[in-house]
């Protein structure tokens, strides 16, 4: 097993490694419409630079923590690689958590800025966003509204600064640098958050590569939250490997026929 996956340094370089090895190779699939659309390692690239890009010109700072609240999505990963790639400490909070407990988690973690999937989610932090005095910024995924930036507004703002800066912040990131804050889900308490650097990561990584978790050939369906470690893990290792990954609709009845269709 040794020499499998991009030899990453840490969870910055993954995605740039991933797409000078794997490039044209389907890295993520999504259900669009009456059909399966493919999205390449490039491709992927070619997106999440720009939004990168973009949480640079809104101020994100190397350790500055990005939070991220939404289904599991192709989206979910854009925003979760253009943080990491910029040295940011990205925290997940689960899709299901109340608007109480996604401010515990924002307040905690001190995050400057929150990824929203979609309306739904929108309101939750619009409702306890008085009382976060840390957070400046949110973005959504999927529409627009007045208070916040779109997707599209946010790479459109990473056109406007230097464009090295991508491949700047990316090498100054360390292993001993922090990469994600894992909250628990808070049943026994309120909820813990598990601080893990990118060496720490990479490991893990290397122990999936040592143990085929995941083959270079594998297409895996995802429904598992992203802000669970082990969701998390499972696509940090496909784009490791170059495999792909197909994310659900959202839609439990629907989790069997993906299958097959898959």
């Amino acid at each position: 097993m040794q020499g499998r996956g991009t030899h990453s340094k840490t969870l910055a370089d993954l995605l740039i490694r991933a797409a000078e090895l794997y490039g044209s190779q389907p890295a993520v699939r999504f259900r669009e419409g009456d059909g399966w659309v493919d999205r390449s390692f490039q491709q992927v690239l070619d997106i999440v630079k720009p939004l990168a890009l973009g949480l640079v010109a809104l101020g994100v700072e190397k350790g500055d923590r990005v939070s991220i609240l939404g289904n599991t999505r192709p989206e979910w990963t854009y925003f979760d690689y253009a943080a990491l790639s910029i040295g940011a400490t990205v925290v997940p909070i689960y899709q299901t958590n109340s608007p109480e407990e996604c401010a515990y988690v924002l307040e905690n973690s001190d995050a400057k800025v929150v990824v929203v999937e979609d309306a739904e989610q929108l309101a939750k932090i619009r409702e306890v966003r008085a009382g976060l005095a840390r957070l400046e910024q949110v973005v959504m995924m999927v529409g627009d509204a007045d208070d916040v930036l779109s997707m599209d507004q946010l790479a459109a703002k990473g056109g406007e600064v230097d464009a090295s800066l991508f491949e700047q912040r990316i090498a100054a990131v360390t292993s001993a640098d922090i990469c994600t804050f894992i909250y628990t889900s808070g049943t026994t308490g309120p909820p813990k958050g598990c601080i893990i650097s990118h060496g720490n990561y990479r490991s893990m990584l290397d122990m999936v590569n040592q143990t085929s978790v995941i083959e270079e050939e594998d297409v895996t369906y995802l429904y598992l939250p992203l802000a669970h470690s082990f969701a998390l893990l499972i696509q940090l290792g496909s784009f490791d490997l170059g495999a792909t990954l197909a994310y659900w609709e959202g839609d439990p009845n629907k989790i069997m026929p993906n299958l097959a269709e898959l």
